[in-house]
């Protein structure tokens, strides 16, 4: 009997860092669970389920209807101030998927946080409990961790973790979190599992900067959404520094490169075509189709000399090649994912403390000097990260019994 797993947590293919978690982690699952059967729970399942043809994924809704009768149940328990029961927070296709699966994961990558404004009756939360009350073996994977907006979201969070039969944990603070939390025996340390991702080649003639040196940059309309001046522009002022610092160079051109699209207030295409349309007519300033999937951005993110970028996969995709990148960071990831590789946090910019966007230039500047230098870092440390991106599997293998038994522990 094979074993079933739910991946829970996962927004949609849209975004290139959720595709990447799924690609990557699918082939780890089948590879340690020969025959496994693999639900991916999405909130976009028309557009992911064609995206998923011959990955042998399952794709299911994780919406709740508006106006339904759960919907609206939910939220006079709400008024109420109640914690509806998990299953009203979910649609019923999901809690019965819930209830079968042999193991439930949810690999969203750093959705326990309030930076994106996870509440005590969220979906998510929803997920973690159900499983949790019908038995199911519950797997935080390859996670970033807090911060949390109330104690009592942080405690219950926190004690969702402590009941979980594994949380494998990405990045070291928000393992220095855990342990000081007291979450400590069922942790392990891992790596990003698309740290593993292999680059898929795309033709690059009809946007391919006419240049010999390439910085690709990549600027998000979230990122600049934190900030506490409410300056959404940001990020766009940003990509304006470095791209005149790039062409003030010889030889160099700049790819303005998207990781998520689709969402009317979170498409990176979208949100850069107003920097191309300052520069356009210049050959060596272009922006790549939002169409490309996570393995097509990696492409060009190892084709080119260096990239600053918002998106955290789009870094891992970078410091996965072994190109030199700045982080725009944004939240408690970025700085772990960092502090991990670098032991330091110099080709890092916190967007949220940033003053000025000319900020940038003194960085941007010597990691261009060190390009080489940076390269050789990286390709070292990429030798000891990839087995970590592994390492969650054999976790995963240490706490389920890999016949297919109904979420039976070891």
């Amino acid at each position: 009997m094979a074993t079933r797993f739910l991946l829970a947590g996962h927004e949609s293919f849209r975004n290139r860092g959720c595709e990447a978690i799924v690609r990557t982690t699918v082939p780890l699952l089948r590879e340690g669970f020969p025959g496994c059967e693999i639900a991916l729970a999405s909130k976009e399942v028309i557009e992911d389920s064609a995206h998923a043809t011959g990955a042998g994924l399952r794709v299911l809704d994780s919406n709740v209807r508006r106006g339904g009768p759960r919907w609206y149940a939910m939220h006079g328990l709400r008024k109420l101030g109640m914690t509806p029961p998990p299953q009203m927070s979910l649609n019923a296709e999901l809690a019965r998927e819930i209830a079968a699966a042999d193991v439930v994961m949810q690999i969203g990558g750093d959705n326990f946080t309030s930076d994106y404004g996870l509440h005590p009756d969220s979906p998510l939360l929803a997920v973690n409990r159900l499983a949790l009350a019908k038995g199911r073996p519950l797997v935080f994977w390859s996670v970033s961790v807090g911060p949390f907006a109330t104690p009592a979201l942080e405690a219950l969070v926190m004690a969702q973790m402590r009941a979980a039969a594994l949380v494998t944990v990405r990045e070291r603070i928000s393992r220095n979190y855990l342990r000081e939390q007291g979450v400590i025996a069922n942790v392990v340390p891992v790596a990003d599992p698309a740290m593993l991702l292999e680059p898929a080649p795309v033709e690059t003639a009809g946007f391919w900067p006419a240049a010999e040196h390439v910085l690709a940059i990549n600027v998000s309309p979230l990122a600049s959404s934190y900030r506490a001046d409410g300056d959404t522009q940001f990020g766009l002022k940003i990509a304006e520094v470095a791209i005149e610092e790039a062409l003030s160079r010889d030889g160099w051109g700049v790819l303005l490169l998207p990781h998520v699209t689709g969402g009317p207030h979170n498409d990176d295409h979208r949100y850069m075509s107003g920097v191309l349309q300052r520069h356009e007519g210049d050959p060596r300033v272009r922006l790549a189709p939002g169409t490309l999937d996570c393995a097509q951005a990696k492409f060009l993110i190892a084709r080119s000399d260096a990239l600053i970028a918002a998106r955290t996969h789009a870094t891992i995709a970078g410091f996965s090649s072994c190109v030199p990148t700045i982080s725009l960071a944004y939240s408690r990831k970025a700085h772990g994912i960092n502090l991990d590789l670098f032991d330091h946090r110099d080709w890092l910019l916190d967007v949220m403390g940033m003053k000025d966007a000319s900020e940038l230039l003194p960085p941007l500047r010597l990691l261009l000097e060190r390009r080489e230098e940076i390269r050789a870092h990286l390709a070292t440390r990429m030798e000891q990260m990839r087995p970590l991106a592994r390492a969650g599997l054999t976790a995963l293998q240490g706490v389920v019994t890999p016949f297919g038994g109904a979420g039976e522990f070891r």
